[in-house]
């Protein structure tokens, strides 16, 4: 009987001790779990918060599965996707988008330039050829030629072929340039351009596979133009009005140099020429850049 009576007292004991215990471990437990998240939170920048696996810094905020607040958008583990490298970057190569984007394309030598090209003309293209580099160009050119001659007269080029046909048949060219038209002045001005047009289809026809650009006739000076009733400027500007109506009509390309050569009263700058109609020697290759750096 005694030794029930043992059993009976520890049994009440342990009741009455053991709200106690567990409490005790309660509270144990608690202090445990808020020392763990304080060092875990002193881990983190002040500024930064953790939503999900993701973490921002600043005022972003991440929802979901890395979507980014407002319209920026980040997939997996915050890879940009493409191969594009985020703005104000770096590129793969080590240049940043924007220097890629304003680096200028290399210019052309005027042996890649002009290579397969083909200049029609008159004097002027003859002083083209003599002053300036243009490469290996093919040029047919000589004194007072026109539209009116441009199967009859004779190269004046040296070392080229001797007429225009002959050079056409050599070779396909990839581009054409053509000036013509201040010898023209004094002819009939409609009949001038119906045979400037008959010619330029012609030269497509024979090179169906060539660029034709049409080049605007260069200016005389304002005081030669002045003196002159029908060799001006004014004529002049009515026959590369008429020159660029046809490169438009047929998708043909027009030029005009006299931006280069031009003072400010539309005429030839007096320092440019000796003759009041050409150019000098040393301002060809001024010509001849313009072209190349225009890409024409």
């Amino acid at each position: 009987m005694r030794k029930y009576h043992y059993l009976v007292l520890f049994l009440v004991g342990f009741l009455l001790v053991w709200p106690f215990v567990l409490h005790k471990l309660y509270i144990e437990q608690k202090k445990g779990a808020e020392a763990f998240m304080q060092r875990e939170a002193e881990k983190l920048p002040e500024e930064e918060t953790v939503s999900g696996n993701k973490t921002v810094s600043g005022d972003d905020t991440v929802s979901g599965n890395g979507t980014l607040s407002g319209n920026d958008t980040v997939s997996g583990n915050s890879t940009v996707s493409g191969n594009e490298a985020p703005e104000g970057g770096e590129a793969a190569d080590g240049e940043t988008k924007q220097d890629a984007e304003e680096a200028p394309e290399r210019e052309l030598s005027p042996e890649e330039f002009f290579k397969d090209t083909l200049f029609i003309g008159d004097s002027r293209t003859m002083g083209l050829v003599e002053y300036a580099d243009l490469g290996d160009a093919a040029v047919f050119a000589n004194t007072g030629m026109n539209v009116y001659r441009l199967y009859t007269m004779k190269n004046a080029v040296r070392e080229q072929e001797i007429y225009l046909e002959d050079i056409l048949a050599k070779k396909r060219y990839r581009k054409i340039y053509l000036m013509s038209g201040i010898n023209e002045l004094g002819y009939s001005e409609a009949q001038t351009i119906e045979r400037f047009e008959e010619e330029v289809l012609k030269l497509r026809e024979l090179q169906p596979d060539a660029k034709i650009i049409l080049q605007a006739n260069l200016h005389v000076t304002t005081a030669r133009s002045e003196k002159e009733a029908i060799f001006n400027n004014e004529g002049i500007d009515r026959i590369n009005e008429n020159i660029r109506q046809i490169a438009e009509k047929y998708g043909f390309s027009y030029i005009d140099v006299n931006e280069v050569f031009d003072d400010d009263t539309g005429g030839l700058r007096t320092e440019c020429t000796h003759d009041q109609v050409h150019v000098l020697g040393k301002y060809y290759q001024e010509w001849a850049d313009w072209i190349r750096k225009n890409g024409v």
